[in-house]
């Protein structure tokens, strides 16, 4: 018997088995491993209709296992009719699968659209680190449009210190070119953390155009990492006054750390 027969036979005893909450997460553990190990893809095409009818419908099962390894098998699958079930579960009262969901949808690479955004938006809201993170690697994964990326600037404006810092990743992994300018408004952030990622994201969408800026950013930002961030992205410019701004600071910047990235753009 191949080892999708095997799957198949226990998914199918999963069925028989309701009330054996082990033996369904048995059988979706199975299910991501042999996805994982490219089992279905080589597979004739109704075992492999027959396996994601099945993962469609484990992923609304009461059991929380249950459900995360149906969105991962999903997600490895890489069958675009898994999204919807994946939106759904962005809402999952379980971090663990919101977080499967998340990456799941970042691997089916839906069309981006101002719905979807909206979701990933509220992922980056999400007071769990790693959910947050999996919203962040979807985001680069999707690539959305510039013009779609309002609700993740408003992120900026948040309270809350670790949703400004992952609307910040977030913005580093997609063009954000269209955003620059707002983004400067964010440069005086409270936190140092954010301030970095804002440089950072400057750097890589704003250009040889926002040097004065990120010159400002490396004589006055309190924070070494900030310092040493402006340095690195004016060390990528193709303008001489920004390594006229990097001997300088290579000469005056009392952190060496800054100092060494200065002397690495020159």
């Amino acid at each position: 018997m191949s080892r999708c027969s095997i799957f198949l036979v226990l998914s199918d005893g999963y069925f028989l088995s309701r009330r054996n909450p082990l033996r369904a997460s048995a059988c979706l553990v199975v299910a991501s491993i042999l996805c994982l190990a490219g089992c279905l893809q080589e597979s004739p095409p109704v075992f492999k209709e027959r396996t994601i009818s099945i993962l469609l419908e484990l992923v609304r099962d009461g059991e929380v296992e249950v459900r995360r390894n149906a969105a991962e098998s999903l997600g490895k699958i890489g069958d675009p009719r898994a999204t919807e079930s994946m939106l759904f579960l962005m809402h999952d009262s379980a971090p663990a699968v919101r977080e499967a969901s998340i990456i799941a949808l970042g691997r089916l690479k839906p069309i981006a659209s101002d719905g979807l955004l909206v979701l990933l938006t509220q992922a980056l809201r999400d007071p769990v680190e790693s959910v947050r993170q999996a919203a962040v690697v979807a985001m680069g994964e999707i690539e959305a449009k510039s013009s779609l990326l309002a609700p993740v600037i408003g992120l900026l404006r948040s309270p809350e210190v670790t949703t400004r810092r992952a609307a910040v990743q977030a913005l580093l992994q997609v063009d954000s070119s269209q955003w620059v300018c707002d983004l400067v408004a964010a440069g005086l952030d409270s936190d140092a953390e954010v301030r970095q990622g804002v440089v950072a994201v400057v750097g890589e969408w704003g250009g040889v155009p926002f040097s004065p800026w990120l010159r400002e950013r490396l004589v006055q930002d309190p924070s070494p990492r900030v310092r040493a961030e402006a340095a690195y992205r004016l060390g990528l410019l193709s303008d001489p006054d920004a390594k006229a701004a990097l001997n300088n600071t290579i000469t005056k910047d009392q952190d060496s750390g800054v100092r060494r990235w200065a002397k690495r753009g020159v």
